[in-house]
C-alpha cells in the first residue's frame, strides 16, 4: 500500500474489538462473507459517498467494466508474530499482501486482504445480473466465506494455530472450463484491451445502476455455485432428508437471503401472524370436539330416559315410571 493508495481509501470508524467480537471465522464452506452490523452504517454511509448509491442486496444489471469500478474491500488482518522463521525476506512495504509501514506503522506485517468487486458481487446468468454478496447484518461475528478467499491460496496451520494467506495466480474458472467439469455462476470477463485499462471510481453518472430493473435478488438459482451437478433422482437444494433438516435449510437461506432489518422484520410478522392463525384453528377444533362429545353424551342420557319410559312393567302392564295406585278408603 503506497501513499496514493492510501488517499484512495475510506477507512471505517470501527474499532478493532468491536470487530473481533464474538466468533470470528474463515469457513470455505459459507459461501458469502459476513460481518457484525456495527459495521453496517460506516460501511453504507461509505459506499454511498463513493458511488453515490445506497448499498443493498438488490439485484443490478452491471456490465464486467462497471463491476471492475465499484469499490474494492480491504480488511486488515492481525499478522502472525511468533517469529517461527518462515516469514518472506525482504522490505514488508515491498511484499505484495503485508500491510507495509504506509498502512500499519506500527505493524508492517500485518495481511491486507483484498476482495474486488468482482468477487463479492455473484453473476447470475439466468438473469444476467448481480447480486451484492457482503452481508453487514450479523448480530454478533463474523464469517470470511469462500468469496473473500477467491484469489488467494489459504493455508490453514493447525499445528501454530495460523492462517496464511497469499494472492494466487490459479485462474479457477478457466481451470473448469479446461477441465469441463460442472459449471460456476461467473461473469463473462472483459476483453483484453478493456481489461488492461485503467480503473476509475465511478461516480453517480457512470455507474449502471438502472432503478426499474433491480430485483428482488432472489429469482432463479439465487446465483449460488454448482460445481457438481444433481446426481439423477436428485432434486437441486434436496439436501436433507427429514423435517428439521429441511425447515433448518429454509431458515438458513431465509438468513442470507433476507439479512435486512426491514426483511427479517417482516420474516417475523408473517411467521408470528401464521403461528396465531394456527393456534386459533387448532383452538377451535378442541372446542368443536368437546362440544360434540358433550352433545353425543346427553343424546346418550336422553335414550336411557326413553328406553325407561317404553318399558312396562309385568303387572298389569302399567309403565313403570308411573305412581302406584294410592289405596282407596271406603
Amino acid at each position: 500500500v503506497t501513499q496514493d493508495d492510501m488517499a484512495r481509501l475510506h477507512k471505517l470508524d470501527v474499532s478493532e474489538n468491536t470487530l473481533n467480537n464474538g466468533n470470528v471465522i474463515v469457513d470455505s464452506g459459507t459461501t458469502d462473507t459476513y460481518f457484525t452490523s456495527a459495521l453496517q452504517a460506516p460501511f453504507k454511509a461509505a459506499w454511498k459517498q463513493i458511488v453515490g448509491k445506497d448499498y443493498s442486496h438488490a439485484a443490478v444489471n452491471l456490465t464486467p467494466q462497471e463491476i471492475a469500478g465499484l469499490p474494492t474491500i480491504l480488511i486488515v488482518l492481525s499478522g502472525d508474530d511468533s517469529n517461527l522463521g518462515d516469514d518472506p525476506p525482504g522490505n514488508p512495504d515491498d511484499i505484495p499482501g503485508y500491510a507495509g509501514t504506509v498502512l500499519s506503522p506500527d505493524n508492517p506485517k500485518d495481511i491486507v486482504l483484498a476482495i474486488p468487486a468482482s468477487h463479492y458481487f455473484e453473476y447470475d446468468p439466468d438473469n444476467k445480473n448481480y447480486v451484492p454478496r457482503f452481508y453487514v447484518e450479523e448480530s454478533s461475528g463474523s464469517v470470511l466465506g469462500a468469496n473473500a478467499m477467491m484469489g488467494h491460496d489459504v493455508y490453514f496451520d493447525t499445528e501454530n494455530g495460523r492462517v496464511g494467506w497469499a494472492e494466487s495466480e490459479c485462474d479457477y474458472n478457466a481451470l473448469l472450463t479446461a477441465e469441463g467439469g460442472g459449471s460456476i455462476s461467473v461473469a463473462p470477463p472483459p476483453n483484453k484491451e478493456e481489461a488492461s485499462s485503467k480503473v476509475e471510481v465511478p461516480n453517480d453518472d457512470n455507474i449502471g445502476y438502472n432503478d426499474d430493473e433491480i430485483g428482488d435478488g432472489n429469482t432463479g438459482d439465487n446465483g449460488e455455485y454448482a460445481i457438481f451437478p444433481p446426481k439423477d433422482g436428485e432434486s437441486k437444494g434436496s439436501s436433507g432428508s427429514t423435517f428439521s433438516d429441511k425447515a433448518a435449510i429454509v431458515l438458513e437461506d431465509m438468513k442470507h437471503s433476507c439479512s435486512s432489518d426491514e426483511c427479517r422484520g417482516i420474516a417475523a410478522l408473517c411467521i408470528l401472524a401464521a403461528l396465531t392463525v394456527v393456534t386459533i384453528m387448532i383452538r377451535r377444533t378442541i372446542a368443536r370436539r368437546r362440544v360434540v362429545r358433550q352433545y353425543q353424551e346427553a343424546e346418550l342420557e336422553i335414550s336411557d330416559l326413553a328406553l325407561d319410559s317404553d318399558d312396562e312393567s309385568q303387572d298389569g302392564g302399567r309403565w313403570v315410571d308411573e305412581p302406584p295406585e294410592l289405596p282407596r278408603i271406603s
